[in-house]
């Protein structure tokens, strides 16, 4: 039997992704065999009994599964919540395999999240280091000058000094009557409250923020609450992306 590091096997069999589990270890939720693991680097046989927050980690035979989600706003990114208010989890009960989200977005934040039960791919799809294209659209209050915009490019400072720059941004569209603008920026990471924080120090006031792609997955033919499988090609196209950024590394 393989040995391998601890949150690797708890991704493997489709509990969360590597990052997730690094947390729960952190944490002291995680038990092997009835011992609280909390290094990280701890290495065990793949069949090794897990419990976490002391629920049995079954050794997962489902085959791999990946979603397009479109989460509507107001709902929490967990598959539960101990104050029964709404999330994830809920629009995914009726699957019989076990699926998370893959990184998360804001409660109020609507838009494009990845699903599925397969914790490698949802730790490299999550990762800055491998360059996974988000683009966002966000409806600011005012008309949103071109300086603005140029700052969003060239780098803004957000917290802990962090100088933290779009990949690309623009000006869609202003309504004068509704006074109202709409900006779309891609990234390729996600820290907490990135967005927000990103177009708060380029002085707009926004007003909602709304993940309208992952790559060039979109949400094309759903509406909110609304989920697809990911179809065989795009699944293999995030692989090559993962191999081809592991090569070049």
């Amino acid at each position: 039997m393989a040995i391998e590091r601890l949150q690797k096997i708890i991704a493997d069999r489709g509990y969360c992704s590597r990052r997730k589990a690094e947390e729960y270890i952190t944490a002291g939720l995680v038990k092997v065999d009835g011992d609280t693991i909390t290094t990280l680097g701890s290495k065990f046989d793949e069949d090794v009994r897990i419990t976490i927050d002391n629920k049995v980690l079954e050794i997962s035979t489902s085959a791999k599964k990946y979603y397009v989600f479109f989460k509507p706003r107001n709902v929490i990114t967990t598959m539960s919540d101990p104050l029964h208010r709404k999330c994830v989890g809920d629009y995914f009960k009726r699957l019989d395999d076990r699926v998370f989200p893959v990184g998360r977005l804001d409660y109020d934040v609507s838009g494009l999240l990845i699903m599925t039960n397969d914790g490698e791919f949802a730790n490299h799809v999550a990762h800055p280091r491998y360059n996974f294209y988000k683009t966002y659209q966000a409806l600011i209050k005012g008309e949103v000058k071109s300086f603005q915009i140029k700052s969003l490019r060239t780098g803004v400072i957000i917290e802990d000094n962090y100088l933290a720059k779009a990949i690309d941004a623009k000006m869609v569209n202003y309504n004068k009557e509704l006074g109202e603008s709409i900006v779309t920026m891609v990234l390729n990471e996600g820290h907490k409250h990135h967005v927000k924080n990103m177009l708060a120090a380029a002085d707009m006031e926004l007003v909602k923020l709304q993940r309208t792609m992952v790559e060039d997955i979109t949400l094309d033919g759903l509406k909110p609450g609304m989920y697809r499988e990911f179809k065989a090609h795009e699944v293999k196209k995030f692989y090559g992306k993962i191999k081809s950024s592991k090569e070049t590394k």
